[in-house]
């Protein structure tokens, strides 16, 4: 059975939402603030957590940036009532997977779980590491390997840089990019995709201001040449 840890103060919520995962056959485990929820994280190790944004304390950011910290790979679930972009922006930067508006529907809810898990279980690759220049990258681990540092990828970097991978050479666009790595759950902006390609770029290119591996083609997309 799927074990989801659920981090949100407003009692009505957690009930209702308690009610309608356990009778889809989840369990639930619950808690209403971010320190009693990085101490069931670690001793429970649930296989996905949702996340209210606004908590008291710690908010829930900070609690999935912690989390990030020693799990790159648990799929995460932001709730919040927070509808600007650079809310969303920075929530997928801190490595969530997902971000729920409220107000939602329960039936919503399981199915952006459903979704976020089976792409989980697809992103889960072998220990093969793959070099672009001279950088190693490590998919499975969430790892890229450069000039005898770690950098770690968050979810998204990851789904992006497996995309890239898989079709070296390729252009590949915006459209796709969406489309591939966030679906129908959430439809960022042209400049959330820049953003994540910077980052990318800062951690494999030796002069990210100058990229000769991920190569923007204006008005087309991107292409990765090894």
């Amino acid at each position: 059975m799927t074990k989801i840890l659920l981090v949100e103060d407003d009692k009505t919520i957690v009930e209702a939402l308690s009610s309608a995962l356990t009778f889809h056959d989840f369990s639930v485990d619950a808690t209403d603030n971010s320190e009693d929820g990085y101490e069931k994280f670690i001793s429970n190790k649930p296989d996905l957590l949702i996340l209210d944004i606004n908590l008291p304390g710690a908010d829930g950011f900070e609690l999935c940036r912690k989390i990030r910290k020693i799990d790159q790979i648990v799929p995460i679930i932001l709730l919040t009532a927070r509808v600007q972009e650079s809310d969303k922006l920075l929530g997928f930067e801190l490595g969530a997977d997902d971000y729920v508006t409220k107000p939602f529907s329960a039936k919503e809810l399981i199915a952006r779980i459903r979704a976020v898990l089976k792409r989980s279980d697809a992103n889960k690759m072998g220990p093969t590491p793959k070099m672009i220049g001279s950088a190693e990258i490590l998919l499975d681990q969430f790892i890229v390997k450069k000039g005898g540092k770690d950098h770690s990828l968050s979810p998204k970097e990851q789904q992006i840089l497996k995309l890239f991978l898989a079709n070296p050479g390729k252009v590949i666009s915006r459209d796709e990019i969406i489309d591939k790595v966030w679906g129908d759950e959430y439809f960022p902006s042209p400049k959330t995709i820049d953003n994540f390609i910077v980052k990318l770029r800062n951690k494999i290119e030796d002069n990210p201001k100058d990229p000769q591996h991920i190569i923007t083609l204006h008005g087309a997309g991107y292409k990765l040449i090894i």
